[in-house]
């Protein structure tokens, strides 16, 4: 077992909704005001959300549609790449990192149930239930061969439950700023007190949460500068993503603590690479406490960015410390 920080624990710096909470009393107020005035747009998610070099298909599971992106040979060295939970979260969080490794490996980039472009039932799925389409979705998409997972922010732990209930199917995983629930729950976007309230959680999310200018202070305060051409088009398909309908859904269930806190974490086999960012901090004693127990194999690599996106703000580098994790 190896690890190289050490750093305190700010719940705010590796939150999911760093940023996003700024002004939720204001939203609150609006959301009291119009209450659901507002509807949803139903205008279609942008092309750029994948490269065009990428198939886009469908796969139907037992929990629902799941939509995926897919390139290079089939059963070359299996790559899936999971997505985090914010706003507008779906595999374009990946989309600038995961075409330059098509041609050694199958690449297979899903949007979760719930998020993206593949279903959003009402209510949300549950943890396991996640973990039981994506066992699913690698029995039909990988031949057979097992896959390394490259996950990020709570999306870390599915693959954690995915490596531990289907140990055949995964051979390594890579988890970029994970937040892990093994025994706590993260400071997350929501107060947990809005999250008794669920019709107010979704007039909130709707008039403030999913909103252009949150969506852009979010990624500004995320790692992106205003200077940076690709904010534009971070923030138009992020915008887009989160105000399709039935968006709210999945988003809300998986801020709160109890979608979390019936999970059971088992050994896991295959080793584990917990990707850090410079001043994070995220990786305390107690961190490592919560994850020896399961993982025998783990090792901890700081990548030089203070960026929480760095996969879209500085693919370059996550290309790096992907490649050379191999």
């Amino acid at each position: 077992m190896h690890y190289q920080n050490s750093r305190k624990h700010t719940p705010l710096g590796m939150s999911i909704g760093a940023g996003l909470g700024v002004g939720l009393v204001g939203a609150l107020a609006l959301a009291l005001r119009f209450g659901w005035r507002r509807s949803f747009s139903r205008t279609q998610i942008p092309d750029s959300i994948s490269p065009a070099v990428f198939a886009t298909r469908v796969l139907n599971t037992s929990s629902g549609e799941i939509v995926y992106h897919t390139a290079g040979k089939s059963g070359e060295s299996p790559l899936v790449f999971l997505h985090g939970v914010f706003p507008g979260a779906s595999s374009f969080e990946w989309s600038k990192v995961y075409p330059a490794f098509a041609p050694q490996h199958h690449v297979l980039v899903p949007d979760l149930i719930g998020f993206g472009e593949s279903q959003r039932p009402n209510p949300a799925i549950t943890a396991m239930a996640h973990v039981h389409a994506l066992a699913q979705f690698l029995d039909t998409t990988t031949g057979g061969h097992p896959v390394t997972l490259i996950a990020s922010g709570l999306t870390a732990n599915i693959a954690l439950l995915l490596a531990a209930y289907h140990p055949t199917k995964v051979s390594r995983l890579l988890l970029w700023r994970p937040l892990l629930t093994v025994r706590t729950m993260p400071s997350l976007l929501f107060p947990r007190r809005l999250t008794w309230f669920s019709s107010l959680a979704r007039i909130a999310y709707r008039r403030y949460f999913s909103t252009e200018a949150t969506i852009k202070e979010w990624l500004l305060n995320s790692g992106f500068s205003e200077e940076d051409p690709r904010l534009l088009e971070a923030t138009h398909v992020l915008t887009s993503t989160a105000q399709q309908y039935g968006s709210e859904h999945a988003f809300l269930a998986q801020s709160t603590p109890r979608f979390w806190q019936n999970i059971r974490l088992s050994p896991i086999e295959a080793p584990v690479m917990l990707l850090s960012h410079q001043e994070s901090d995220f990786f305390t004693e107690q961190t490592l406490l919560d994850v020896s127990p399961f993982v025998s194999r783990f090792t901890i690599t700081e990548v030089k960015t203070t960026s929480f996106l760095a996969p879209l703000t500085e693919p370059s580098l996550m290309i790096r410390t992907i490649a050379n994790s191999f």
